[in-house]
Formats: C-alpha cells, structure tokens, sequence
C-alpha cells in the first residue's frame, strides 16, 4: 500500500497494543524524533535471545563462513592473518552499542587499545562496566560520541571497526571518506555488517524462501514470544521502520557498493543471512537448547538458505579493507622498487 509505506501489518501491531493497555507507549513513539528516537531505541542493553545471533549453531556456521572453522570466528581470523606482528595497535570501533564485539575483539589479544563510542549513553554505561568486570578496562574504553562528528574530529586509529553499525550511516560516499581519513597509514577497516535490501524492503524471493521454511517447522518452534504463531516473514512498512528506527538499515543496499567504490578489499567472506535472519527473527529462543532434535532443525535451515544463496546472495558479510589511496601508493612504491 502506497508503495509500502504502511501495510496491514501496522494496523494488526497497533490494535495488539490497544489491547494490551501500552497506547502511551505508541503515543510517545511518534512524539520522538529524530536522533532522540535513535537514542530512545537503543537505549535498552539486554541482549535479544529472539534473534539469529543468539543461536550457537548459526555462531558457528558464521565461524565457517569466516575462517573455514566452526571454532574460528571473524575476529581471531583477522588477528592471525592480518594483524599478525603488529604491535601497538590502537582501533575505533563505531557504533558499539553494548561493547559485546569489542570484548571478543580484545579477547584476541592484538590491541593495545580499542576505544567504542555509540549514541547510546546507557549502553556505554552498560559496555563500560562490562569492560570493568572483565578485567578489560586496560584495553577497552567507551564514550558516549554522535559518530557523525567524532569522523570529523580528525582523530587517527590504526585499525576501525565496523561491527554491524555502519548499515546505519547514510549520506556513505561521504562517510565511507570520512572513515578512510580515521586511519593511519597501513590502517584497516575491518567490517562485519548487514548489507541487505535498505530499510529492510526483504525482496519476492526472499520471503518466498523464508516462508517456505517455516512451513516446515514444527508449530512450537515457531512461537514468538508473546505466545502468536509466526507463520510467514514480514516485509516492515517505511513508516515503521521510520518509527522504530529512522537508522535501520537506512541505506543498506548501497552499503557494499561504497565500500568496493572507495577501499582496496583485502578479504571478503559473505556469510548469508539472506533466509535465517529473516526466519529466524523473533523465534530464535526456540533453537537454542542444543538437542540432537533442535541441531537436526537448525541443519534443516542451512540447507534451506544454502539451496537459495546463489540465486538471491547474501545479506551479511566480512571484509578487511584499506583505503584505495593507500594501497595505490602502495603499489606505485611497489613498481618503482
């Protein structure tokens, strides 16, 4: 309806809340705007079991896709193959959020420091206590910082991270620049990041797939939550997700192509997502318990998503990149040797 500005699917979420007594909530929703319903969103720090990534089994099957072992994520295989004999490091991570990424980042034991900033001043408070507990507060740190100023700031990192935060950034020619300018010379850009359909539009084929396999679950593995049977995948109206989130996903699709534009690509493994993301969203909880029946399930989802990659692609993926300056110079350096 009026080009998926709004859909039926609105109407059935607004009338759930009626029900349940929550119409202040909805009222002040609408009331937020701009970057504080940015902030507001990201405001809670408990992290989502209902989602893919909380699902052990989908954690490894990313580890494969990342370095070809199952106990081998992104992180480790960056710290072996790129950031070996490097000392000293210092890296920005952007968009840090809970500082959850930061801490496997630093577990690697390849930097002398990583320093996160996000919108959210609670989950700073949450990341940094983190940080605390764990005994990292000599390594990590966080700061409550709108990125988009931090990028003009003039500040120089070895390494930047962009862990699933950077599908949040539009105008991305211009941030893309901006990152590049972040870095030192021989720094990277290190990615691990939603670049799927923009604003979360999921496309024909992809709801097809997705619908296809929760047609095969069993009914109580699709259980949301609030107890509702979740029988086919949702393609969210612009003006939720404008509601929810004006930054979600806000540009995704365009995302890749600014990376390849301005950065040389040292590595670029997808992993994805392009179905299990989708399928799994809101029922992931289900999955979780480790059993020989739920494991026979969650291989039935890969192979589901695995028939289907090579015709719709994938919606995440991990890079490694340096800017095409840089390695242009490089390279002329190269020839002149």
């Amino acid at each position: 309806m009026f080009g998926n500005l709004i859909n039926r699917h609105d109407a059935l979420r607004v009338g759930r809340k009626l029900r349940r007594g929550q119409l202040d909530k909805l009222v002040s929703k609408v009331r937020v705007r701009g970057t504080e319903r940015v902030v507001t969103h990201w405001s809670a720090v408990d992290p989502s079991l209902q989602e893919w990534w909380a699902v052990p089994a989908v954690v490894r099957r990313w580890n494969t896709f990342a370095s070809g072992d199952p106990e081998v994520g992104f992180p480790e295989h960056v710290a072996r193959t790129w950031l070996a004999g490097r000392t000293g490091l210092r890296a920005l991570s952007l968009g840090c959020g809970t500082g959850g990424n930061e801490v496997i980042w630093a577990g690697t034991g390849a930097f002398e420091q990583i320093t996160g900033v996000d919108i959210s001043p609670d989950r700073i408070e949450y990341a940094t206590g983190q940080a605390k507990q764990l005994g990292l507060a000599d390594v990590l740190s966080f700061r409550a910082a709108d990125v988009s100023e931090l990028l003009r700031a003039g500040e120089k990192y070895d390494i930047v991270l962009g862990l699933q935060s950077l599908h949040h950034f539009d105008r991305l020619d211009e941030t893309m620049d901006l990152i590049a300018g972040l870095l030192n010379p021989g720094g990277l850009l290190i990615v691990d990041e939603f670049v799927g359909p923009t604003k979360f539009q999921w496309t024909d084929g992809q709801l097809r797939a997705v619908d296809a396999l929760l047609a095969e679950l069993p009914e109580e593995r699709r259980r949301l939550a609030d107890g509702r049977l979740k029988r086919r995948a949702v393609r969210p109206s612009l003006l939720s997700m404008r509601l929810d989130d004006p930054s979600e996903a806000v540009d995704a699709a365009r995302l890749l192509p600014a990376l390849r534009e301005r950065y040389q690509v040292l590595e670029e493994r997808p992993y994805g997502g392009t179905v299990l993301h989708v399928a799994l969203s809101g029922i992931a909880q289900n999955f979780r318990d480790g059993t020989p029946a739920t494991a026979a399930l969650v291989e039935r989802a890969f192979a589901a998503e695995d028939a289907v990659l090579p015709e719709l692609g994938h919606d995440f993926v991990f890079m490694v990149c340096e800017p095409k300056v840089v390695a242009q110079e490089r390279q002329s350096t190269q020839v002149l040797q």
